[in-house]
């Protein structure tokens, strides 16, 4: 039985989730090593007090869901927490097939991503890296529109902090060619996760996707 709710009832994007993940992971630590109660209440309030900051027009119901963070004392307790909160994020954009080739028009012999194994619940975008072209493909809501973006990708994998995920990982200088300019084009990037769903479960703040899209298209 599919538990995922309707696009009304989600409030919560991948990014988001991550976060509060993140705090819900404090709050079990604290118990496993902080004894004072007043102490261990304080860590917990703190984890609320920043849920609620990156989720600011919370109404009531959704407020009463996250406040059960506050209740958690335990892994078992946090991961069925964390199972009923997936419910309610909100899925990436789903795209098709025919909808991936016209994203990347003069990409040839496009080797695709394997979208049915996709959970568009746990992604805030598309990344996969082509073989054939020895490229790295991103699909990414920009502005309020899907937009395919291929560029030239160093999979050779080094250790370095990720733009997008902001984590220390596997990464590699992701480099494509915009326009700039009427007649001029200049090659823009930054490094990235070499692994997209590895970067897509760590990735905390949607804001760091969207500078790096700026970067690549100011």
């Amino acid at each position: 039985m599919d538990k995922r709710k309707t696009t009304e009832q989600a409030f919560i994007r991948n990014d988001q989730y991550n976060f509060i993940a993140r705090q819900v992971s404090h709050i079990i630590n604290a118990h496993a090593t902080v004894n004072h109660k007043d102490t261990l209440d304080g860590v917990k309030l703190h984890a609320f007090s920043k849920v609620e900051e990156i989720l600011p027009d919370l109404t009531e119901t959704q407020l009463r869901l996250l406040e059960d963070i506050l209740e958690l004392e335990d892994e078992k307790e946090a991961e069925a927490f964390l199972v009923k909160l997936r419910e309610y994020v909100i899925p990436f954009r789903r795209v098709s097939k025919k909808t991936v080739e016209k994203l990347f028009p003069k990409a040839k012999k496009l080797q695709l991503p394997d979208l049915d194994k996709l959970d568009f619940q746990k992604i805030s975008y598309i990344g996969w890296f082509d073989t054939r072209a020895q490229k790295q493909h991103l699909i990414v809501e920009y502005q309020g529109k899907l937009k395919g973006i291929s560029g030239v990708f160093d999979n050779s994998g080094t250790q370095g902090i990720c733009t997008l995920c902001n984590r220390l990982e596997e990464v590699g200088l992701f480099v494509t060619r915009v326009r700039s300019g009427k007649e001029m084009y200049v090659n823009r990037g930054n490094y990235i996760c070499k692994d997209s769903q590895t970067c897509n479960e760590k990735l905390t703040n949607l804001g760091r996707v969207e500078v790096f899209l700026d970067h690549l298209f100011s």
